[in-house]
């Protein structure tokens, strides 16, 4: 499934004129990657902060590895 993703997506992006966004927008392709690429790793690094640094995350994250005692319990 995650493969057929991909390639709908490099299909798309392939398709799409890209000039004419370019055009558009007075920007070229690599600066529309650029800000694309800062975007992501702008929204990775906020979501790696929230699951390591506040409760909620640090909750969720052992949660996901199936621990579900309380950090307080002894065992």
């Amino acid at each position: 499934m995650k493969q057929e993703i991909k390639d709908l997506v490099v299909q798309a992006i392939v398709s799409t004129p890209t000039t004419s966004y370019a055009i558009a927008t007075r920007l070229s392709v690599a600066e529309w990657i650029a800000i694309a690429m800062f975007i992501l790793q702008a929204l990775y690094l906020l979501r790696k902060w929230w699951r390591e640094e506040t409760e909620w995350g640090m909750r969720l994250k052992r949660w996901a590895k199936g621990d579900f005692t309380k950090p307080g319990d002894l065992q």
